[in-house]
This record gives C-alpha cells, structure tokens and sequence, in this order.
C-alpha cells in the first residue's frame, strides 16, 4: 500500500514559491501592505499548489505523450549531485483502496523522477497541484475524465515543445564566465557534468574573445567558433569562415583547410624569403613593380643572338638590373609542402632576353591574311593572357585538390571507425570488386597500405600479396564482428580509390573515381568545388586561393620538368 508522502513545505520554500523575487517586492503577498486581505492571499496560494518534498520511489509516472525515455549519464550524474532542482508537477489521486489514502501521480517531470530513482535519491521537490473541481466528476466522469487526459497531453507536449536548449554560444560564454571566476575546465566539466570532451572545446574558444564575439552575434554553433578561434587573429579570414558558417555550412571544413594551406605556404616562404634578403637578394612578392611582366630564368636565354634552348643562369644573370627571386611553395604527398626559390627577371623585354626555345614553325598558327602589326600583337596578347588563364586554373584547382584531400581523408577516418556500414554498403564492394579496376587490383597487390592507415590498424607497407605476410586487415576480420568485417571490406574498396587519386584527378577522372566521389557524396560526404569538377567535367572554373593571388612564377612557370605546375599543363 502506498502512502500519502510527508510535505515539509519550509517557511524559505514558501517564500520562494509565494513572495517573489527581491527587484518585485510590491506583490500581492506583501503583508505590510494597508488592506492586505489574507483570505485572498490563502485562496491564491491554493490556486499555486503546495511545493513538498517527496520520495520519488513512491511518486506514480503517468501515461506520458514522450514514449521512449533517454536518461543520458550526464543528466542523471547532475541530479545525484545537484538533486532535481526544478519541481516535479505532480496531482494527488485516491489509490483506489477505498481507504482513503492518496498517491502522488507525475504529471510534467517523468525524466526527472526517473533520473532520481536512478541516482537514489531520498526525495525530491514537487509541486501538488490543486485538484481540479468535483462537479463534474460527479456529475459527469466521462467528461470529466476526458477533459484531464487533454490537459494532460497539452501540458507535457507544450512543457516540451516549446522548450529551447541553450545555444553553444550561450554555453560557451557561460564557461568563459565561470573561467573567470577562477573555475578549471575540468573543474567545469565535473560540476557540469558536461563531457570532458566538450568542455575543452567551448574554453578554448572562451579564451579568445574575438571567437566569443563572432559565435554570439551570428549565433554559430560549437565547430564553427573552434574554427572561427583559430583564426581569430587573421580578419580577413575570420570573415571568410564566418560567412562560410551562415551561407554554406557544410563546406566550412574545406574552406578552414584551404586557409590553413595558405597560411602554412605563407610561413614556409616567408622563411625563405628572409634568408634570401639576408643574402642580399631581391625578393619580388606579388605587390612588388614587375611583378607582372617578371618571368622566370627557366623560361629565358640571355638574347635573341644565342641558339635556342641555351640556358640563362643565375650566375650568369646576376648582373643584370632585373635580377630577383621568387619562392614557390611545390607539394608532394610523401613528403608535404616545401619552399623552393625561383630565379627571375623583372622585365626580360628590356633586358635583351628572349624566351629560351624557338617554336617550330608548325606550331606557329597562321596569321590572319591581311592582319596588322597592330592586331597581331593584341592577338598574341590575347593568346598569352589565356594561356596564363588556363595556367592560374590549373594552379588554383591543384591547391584546392591538396586541401580537400585532407578533409576527404578525415571524413574516411570517421567513417571507418563507425560501428555498422552505411547503407548499401555491401553491394558497393560486390559491385566494385567485380569490376575489378586498375587502382583496386593494384591496392589488392601492393597490401592497400592506405587502408590500413585510415583503419587506425598502422603502415601495411611490406604486405603485399607476395610477401606472404598477414595483412592487419585480414587480421582484424578474423577477429571481429560480421558487421566489423564489412566495414573492412568497404574500407578495401574506398581506400584502393583514395589512393588512386591524383591532382590531375579533378579534370581527368578515371571512371571508377567517378563512382568513388559519386558514392561519397550518396553517404554524406560534402564535397568541395574542385571535388564536385571530377562529376560535373566543367575544368574552366578557377578556384582560386583564399584571399591570395597566383604568384609570378605560377603565371609563368618553366617548361622544364624543375616545375611540377608547368608539368601539370602537360
């Protein structure tokens, strides 16, 4: 049998639940007041309900609108240590006994009863709420009864419908308050019971004021302020992920790694850039006079008198009024991003250089009949300006290939990691590995080391299908789930692709990259701009750096094989 639970309604409880707050003292219940009636002030408190404590094992969980009830770890960590601070809405109801004796029924707070009987707790606030009038009940049960089960619905669907969580940027300033006030991320994190995880994410971005700034005023969410703080002392680039984050999200990822390549470049030649200066070198840059008309040695001989192809050396040019370097940053991806120095000359027209080979007549168009000196000049003007079009194109959309790359391959690693396979998954490995293409076939030779690295299973290098050696996948397939197994397969196939790109992928996909990026995309991978080039085929879009223009010697790079972009442009 369950009994009435004992209500220790306290004097500071009443006052809390009755009186008000201290910037309200003129209520209704202000007893000083001249004609202060308390019958009215007792007949409004009845309307209010009576705030009790109570045991929540003997609190009665009513039918609930919410079916199914998640009580996360975190939650019910914070009712055991803060105990349920907001008052479970119960009503009383005769138990049915006929004795007499009443039980209290959850009418709001089912997740909070629930939190507390898991955390064992002794006893939690309620508030009773008045019963509802007897005459209908009496006169009418049905509708009666009707009528409670709709006040019912409406109250647990409303008290959660309307309910809005706090924003992340609302949380985070909350932690950069309370690290003000001397409290430790962890400390936070316990007294929160917040995930350890993501505390460490909103302070440090409560430690940079300008990320708080930004997050708040366009209400972003936790990812973008990251992102947004570790740029926060580059403006330009904090606008560029701020508008990112408002008008593409979801391709905020490619837009910070594309930055964070450039900023990377930057440092790399600027390093170099410095060491040349100290040589006493002039170093163009890109806002330097000549700039423009400046071409690289590679490109030059040291007059019109000297035979085609005679190499124009720095030595040799040392001399020269037009004498200047450049730096380039070249990217491989075994070994990254590195600065190298380009050799040039600011303005070889009027320094007596030619352009180091002659072309054959037979690939000399034809002029015009009848052209002019003049038209033929700005025809070849025409012609050069295009060709370095093409050459920034190219430039551009290989920088932009490298940085997606990045992205692409973290996106693999959480897929990889994730416990069952996406939908549709085992038809594409069946379907692939019964096309048997080139980069998969290789892969399947060479031990698929890119597998094992995006796995987390290490470098399979040495794996191959004639060393005789286990290959960890294999391993890990023995030993796992079917659905693990699965995984791994798919892991096989996407990796062999991955591998299989290039930075020539985006305008000449082979036909198994197209299903590759196609398949992507199907599952929920964002693709970049250049990413989306290898399925659409329109080659002619630039994409160009992140508030950066091409340098000199991207617009007029060697032909020889020194250049990997001259090398690109086939």
């Amino acid at each position: 049998m369950t009994t009435e639970p004992t209500t220790e309604l306290t004097t500071e409880a009443t006052t809390e639940a009755t009186v008000g707050t201290d910037d309200q003292p003129d209520t209704e219940f202000d007893t000083t007041r001249p004609g202060f009636d308390t019958s009215e002030a007792l007949s409004t408190l009845d309307q209010l309900g009576e705030l009790a404590w109570a045991d929540p094992a003997e609190l009665v969980l009513e039918v609930n609108t919410r079916t199914e009830v998640h009580l996360d770890p975190h939650f019910c960590a914070s009712v055991r240590d803060r105990g349920v601070r907001e008052p479970i809405s119960v009503y009383r109801r005769d138990d049915g006994d006929g004795d007499g004796v009443s039980v209290l029924v959850v009418r709001k707070g089912q997740r909070r009863t629930l939190a507390a009987l898991k955390a064992g707790l002794a006893r939690v606030r309620v508030l009773i709420e008045p019963q509802p009038s007897t005459a209908d009940i009496d006169t009418e049960p049905e509708r009666a009864r009707r009528t409670h089960e709709a006040e019912r619905i409406i109250d647990q669907l409303t008290e959660n419908q309307h309910r809005a969580d706090i924003s992340d940027a609302e949380q985070v300033t909350a932690h950069q308050q309370l690290l003000g006030l001397g409290m430790s991320a962890a400390q936070i994190a316990r007294t929160t019971r917040t995930p350890a995880k993501r505390v460490r994410q909103t302070t440090a971005v409560a430690r940079n004021p300008h990320a708080v700034e930004v997050g708040a005023r366009y209400d972003l969410d936790l990812v973008q302020m990251s992102v947004i703080a570790e740029f926060s002392d580059d403006d330009d680039a904090v606008a560029q992920l701020t508008e990112t984050a408002l008008q593409r999200p979801h391709h905020l990822a490619h837009t910070a790694q594309r930055l964070r390549d450039t900023r990377a470049e930057r440092a790399l030649c600027a390093e170099l850039e410095d060491q040349l200066r100290e040589d006493g070198v002039t170093v163009l840059s890109r806002d330097d006079a000549g700039h423009d008309t400046a071409m690289t040695l590679a490109r030059l001989r040291p007059s019109g008198d000297d035979p085609s192809g005679t190499e124009l050396t720095e030595d040799a040019h040392r001399d020269c009024p037009g004498h200047a370097a450049t730096v380039t940053v070249r990217f491989d991806f075994d070994q990254g991003r590195t600065a190298h120095t380009l050799w040039v000359c600011t303005d070889p027209a009027t320094h007596g250089h030619v352009e180091r080979y002659d072309r054959p007549s037979s690939q000399k168009p034809a002029a015009p009949v009848g052209e002019t000196d003049e038209q033929r000049q700005t025809r070849e003007d025409r012609e050069r300006e295009a060709a370095r079009e093409t050459r920034r194109t190219v430039i551009a959309n290989n920088k932009a290939w490298e940085s997606a790359q990045v992205v692409r391959r973290d996106w693999l690693r959480e897929l990889f990691a994730r416990k069952a396979a996406p939908k549709g998954a085992a038809i594409f490995v069946a379907a692939e590995f019964a096309q048997g293409d080139h980069d998969l076939r290789r892969a399947m030779e060479t031990g698929n080391a890119l597998a094992a690295t995006l796995l987390g299973l290490g470098d399979a290098g040495g794996y191959g299908y004639y060393s005789g050696r286990p290959n960890p996948i294999a391993e890990a397939a023995r030993s796992g789930s079917a659905a693990r197994a699965t995984m791994l397969a798919l892991a096989l196939v996407l990796a062999a692709y991955e591998a299989g790109t290039t930075r020539d992928s985006w305008r000449n996909p082979t036909p198994a990259t197209r299903r590759y990026f196609a398949q992507l995309r199907d599952w929920g991978y964002v693709l970049a701009d250049v990413e989306q080039l290898v399925l659409t085929g329109d080659t002619t879009d630039v994409l160009q750096d992140p508030g950066d223009d091409v340098d000199v010697d991207e617009q007029d790079a060697p032909e020889g094989e020194e250049h990997t972009e001259a090398a690109a442009l086939g």
